[in-house]
């Protein structure tokens, strides 16, 4: 059975793996851990974040929603990644929604002894940072697709996104429908269904079932940037 102590847990990010004996004792003493069932709400849009939340193990959408329940997907997370980062110290509230994929392990973590930490153990607060960088920079990319491309342009930065390697060995397209794939790019379900045709169809992709596999990666990352 898999241990719930931090220092004997072999799932732990590059982040807690700077920490030494008696911080990795300090965390553990700070941290619950939950599983969420498939489809469950991890954490809601606008609600008060008084933790960060640790992905142990499993897979999770990160979403917002506005003002008429319109949803856009934003990323997808999976173990030894975070949520809630930026309330550390910025904002109080989570800034967007997350809902599990499929069975889920988070932990949930105190912020005040993640601040310790930052403090304390330069090496951990510059993983931190660097992994908050990372998806500071994703998040960019994510905002000039959705602005500045049209329709195909978006569809194709979606596709390069759920077929890298990571998200590959997830076998994501498991997890997710058309409906999905759609509020990623921020068109329409029916749009999106016609694209995919057309990139097969173009030699571009491959699709069997929910399953989609690129084909001509070159094709697509030329679509992506004439956008």
């Amino acid at each position: 059975m898999e241990s719930n102590n931090c220092k004997d847990c072999k799932i732990g990010s590059n982040c807690f793996n700077k920490l030494i004996s008696f911080e990795l004792e300090f965390i553990n003493t700070k941290k619950v851990q939950i599983n969420y069932s498939k489809g469950e709400n991890i954490c809601k849009q606008g609600a008060f974040a008084s933790s960060v939340l640790y992905i142990k193990s499993g897979l999770v959408k990160l979403y917002l929603e506005n003002f008429n329940k319109k949803i856009t997907n934003i990323q997808i997370l999976k173990s030894t990644d975070f949520i809630g980062l930026s309330s550390i110290y910025g904002d109080n509230i989570f800034n967007y929604s997350v809902v599990a994929l499929k069975d889920t392990d988070i932990c949930i973590l105190e912020k005040d002894a993640i601040k310790k930490l930052i403090e304390k153990n330069g090496a951990f607060a510059s993983s931190l940072i660097k992994k908050y960088c990372q998806e500071e920079s994703y998040l960019y990319e994510k905002f000039r697709s959705i602005s500045y491309k049209q329709m195909n342009g978006r569809l194709a930065d979606v596709l390069i996104y759920l077929s890298s390697q990571e998200l590959n060995k997830e076998q994501i397209f498991k997890y997710i429908n058309r409906k999905d794939i759609a509020d990623f790019a921020c068109i329409s379900k029916e749009s999106t269904v016609k694209l995919l045709t057309e990139f097969k169809n173009d030699g571009i992709i491959d699709i069997e079932g929910k399953n989609i596999t690129v084909k001509d990666h070159d094709k697509l990352k030329k679509i992506s940037k004439q956008g």
